[in-house]
C-alpha cells in the first residue's frame, strides 16, 4: 500500500515534550499558541484506566517514535480514566477529549501529521472517537466523530489492549480470538481509517479478550512497541 504521507525537513517546532537522548523519557510542556509553528509529527496519547494524568503505558511506544523522529510533539489526551462505576462516564468524557484536542490542534497545525496511541481504556476512548459507536451508555453515534482535518491528517492508530477488540478484523494483531469487555458486534467495519490502524491484543489480557493475566495486558509497549513503530514508519515517505 501506498504511503499515506511524505514528511519535508523538519522545521523549528515547540515542543510538548522535553526528549532526554539517552533514554527519551518524556515530560510535558505548554501546548502550542497560535504564534509558534508547527512540527511535521504530532502524536496523542490516551492512558489506561486509574493511572495518573499523563500517557500511562503508551509512553513506551510515544518515546520509540520522538527518538525515530526528532522533533516530534506529543500531547495526553485529558480525562478520568476512571474505573468500577465511573468506567461508562469515563469513557464519555474521554470520546468528547479525544474529538476536541484533535480538533484544536488541526484548527492549528492543518498541515502535521497526527498519530494516536490509545492504551486500554485510552483505545477504547479513540477507536470510539475515530470509528464510532455504539458504545452503550457512552456513546450512541454510529459515526466517526472527528474533524475532517483530523481525518485526513492521520496517518496511523495504535490501539492496544482495547476492550472493544473483536475477532476477524483485518487490522488486528495478536493471538486473541475472544472478545473484549466492550467488544465490537460481529462483522464490525472501519472503513476510513482501518488500513491506518493496528490493534493489538493476546489471549491472556482480562480486557481485550478473556485471559487472566494482568502482566500481558501491560506489556505490548514491550512486546509490540517495534513492530508499532514500524507500522507508522510505513505509513509515511522519509
Amino acid at each position: 500500500m501506498k504511503p499515506l504521507f511524505s514528511l519535508t525537513s523538519i522545521g523549528q517546532v515547540l515542543l510538548l515534550l522535553v526528549v532526554d537522548s539517552a533514554s527519551a523519557t518524556a515530560t510535558t510542556a505548554p501546548l502550542f499558541s497560535n504564534n509558534t509553528s508547527c512540527p511535521d509529527i504530532h502524536v496523542f496519547g490516551a492512558r489506561e484506566t486509574t493511572t495518573p494524568q499523563g500517557f500511562g503505558s503508551a509512553q513506551t511506544l510515544i518515546n520509540l517514535i520522538i527518538k525515530r523522529f526528532p522533533g516530534t510533539t506529543a500531547e495526553e489526551i485529558v480525562y478520568p480514566a476512571a474505573g468500577g462505576s465511573n468506567y461508562s462516564s469515563s469513557v464519555a468524557a474521554g470520546i468528547a477529549a479525544v474529538v476536541r484536542q484533535t480538533g484544536t490542534f488541526a484548527a492549528q497545525c492543518p498541515d502535521t501529521i497526527v498519530i494516536m496511541h490509545g492504551y486500554s481504556q485510552g483505545a477504547q476512548i479513540i477507536d470510539d472517537a475515530f470509528c464510532g459507536g455504539p458504545d452503550i451508555p457512552s456513546l450512541n453515534s454510529s459515526t466517526s466523530l472527528v474533524s475532517r482535518t483530523t481525518t485526513t491528517n492521520v496517518a496511523a492508530i495504535i490501539l492496544m489492549g482495547n476492550p472493544r477488540h473483536v475477532a476477524g478484523l483485518a487490522f488486528n494483531v495478536g493471538n486473541a480470538t475472544a472478545g473484549g469487555f466492550a467488544a465490537r458486534p460481529v462483522g464490525f467495519r472501519c472503513p476510513v481509517f482501518e488500513s491506518r490502524i493496528q490493534a493489538y491484543c493476546d489471549s491472556p489480557d482480562p480486557f481485550c479478550s478473556n485471559g487472566t493475566s494482568a502482566e500481558t495486558h501491560q506489556g505490548y509497549g514491550r512486546e509490540y512497541g517495534r513492530q508499532a513503530l514500524d507500522f507508522i514508519v510505513s505509513k509515511l515517505i522519509i
